[in-house]
């Protein structure tokens, strides 16, 4: 195929999604509208040889490792230090839905696809570039359409949960008077000092040309620093842990991505990289890991569900939030958004109430899906790697 041709129709498929997930609010998203598109293709005579022949199978990896090490970046302590317990509850939750997959599921569906499809369950498109990357390392690329399905289905495990659980939890605060005294109004946040960071570079090098050569100069630390440790911590796992460290030295920008002016580029990308394996999917294929998708859908479920009793005991928040936010990580971002306004829109009846509502349950969801996708997944896809 005509290299122009194939990145053209990419692109579109690509847009097409977005579009999508916008028009639908989320409901139906990127991925999923993606992957239903590029599958109808394949099966329709697309050639297998697209990815290659538009250049992303060369380059995908490397970008990916590019946007990784911009995740580091946005990570906020300070949010995380305050919101203490959701960091708990939402890391807890995640390593017990990937635990109970592993161990439970494993002898009922074979202990490489619960391997392969745990970390996916536990987080977003870090943890399937991860998974997808190692599978191929080990020649196991027919565990790949297992992974993406589970990667572009399972926020129809989540959603609906979250959203019913939350529901409950609003009628439950709405209950205590005392809950919109304090709520009524936006939590004041502690005002930081500014001050030169050790790394910082001055402001002349603030171009989005640098912003990408930092970006690509940390993936480049983070390949010899995962060869110290003779690959044991994945090579996207160090170039996020390299991300926060470089951010938080001051050589790289807060949520540099977005300043480097190549943010949908290098997410098209590192997103489209994904789905190359679907290239030689057959309806069989897809038939064949209908059962695994379900079985991990239902431990992965059952472990935040236990997990989330334990933390509500424990740190004393209601069950219901505890494992909305634990489930978070089968959505993320921007549905931790939307599923708290929509409850708040639904049952507060003063202005008021829907203030309180937002407060009380939106930062919550909100920092819940950054622990439970950006960090805890891509940690523990790092560490579940070396069980293939």
């Amino acid at each position: 195929m005509i290299p122009v041709v194939a990145m053209a129709i990419l692109l579109a498929t690509y847009a097409l999604g977005e579009m999508c997930a916008q028009k639908t609010k989320a409901v139906l998203s990127t991925t999923l509208v993606m992957a239903a598109v590029l599958l109808a293709a394949f099966w329709s005579g697309l050639p297998s040889t697209i990815f290659k022949d538009a250049g992303v199978s060369q380059i995908g990896n490397i970008i990916a490792v590019m946007l990784i090490v911009s995740l580091g970046t946005t990570i906020d302590f300070a949010e995380l230090k305050r919101q203490g317990k959701v960091v708990v509850t939402g890391f807890v939750c995640v390593a017990a839905a990937v635990a109970l997959i592993i161990l439970v599921g494993g002898p009922l569906m074979g202990r490489e696809l619960a391997v392969a499809g745990s970390p996916i369950f536990a987080g977003g498109s870090a943890a399937t570039l991860i998974m997808t990357t190692a599978l191929k390392e080990r020649g196991l690329e027919s565990l790949s359409t297992f992974c993406i399905a589970l990667y572009v289905t399972q926020k129809f495990i989540g959603i609906p949960i979250a959203s019913l659980l939350l529901r409950r939890e609003a009628k439950s605060f709405l209950k205590d008077p005392g809950n919109l005294r304090l709520y009524a109004d936006a939590p004041e946040l502690p005002a930081g000092s500014v001050r030169r960071r050790p790394l910082e570079l001055p402001a002349a090098f603030a171009r989005p040309s640098v912003y990408l050569a930092k970006l690509a100069v940390v993936a480049v630390i983070a390949y010899f620093a995962s060869k110290l440790t003779h690959d044991y911590v994945h090579f996207f796992v160090m170039a996020l842990l390299m991300g926060i460290l470089f951010c938080g030295l001051g050589f790289l920008e807060k949520d540099i991505l977005k300043k480097s002016q190549a943010s949908s580029l290098i997410t098209f990308i590192s997103t489209i990289v994904i789905f190359s394996n679907l290239a030689d999917t057959t309806p069989a294929d897809v038939a064949a890991v209908i059962g695994p998708l379900l079985l991990t859908a239902v431990l992965g479920t059952a472990g935040v569900f236990l997990a989330g009793l334990a933390c509500s005991k424990a740190l004393h928040i209601g069950l219901g939030l505890a494992v909305s936010m634990g489930i978070s990580c089968t959505f993320g971002f921007p549905t931790t958004m939307l599923i708290p306004q929509e409850v708040a829109e639904a049952f507060g009846t003063t202005p008021e109430e829907k203030t309180a509502l937002t407060n009380y349950l939106l930062p919550k969801m909100l920092t819940a899906g950054f622990v439970t996708v950006t960090i805890s997944s891509v940690l523990l896809a790092g560490v579940v790697v070396n069980l293939l």
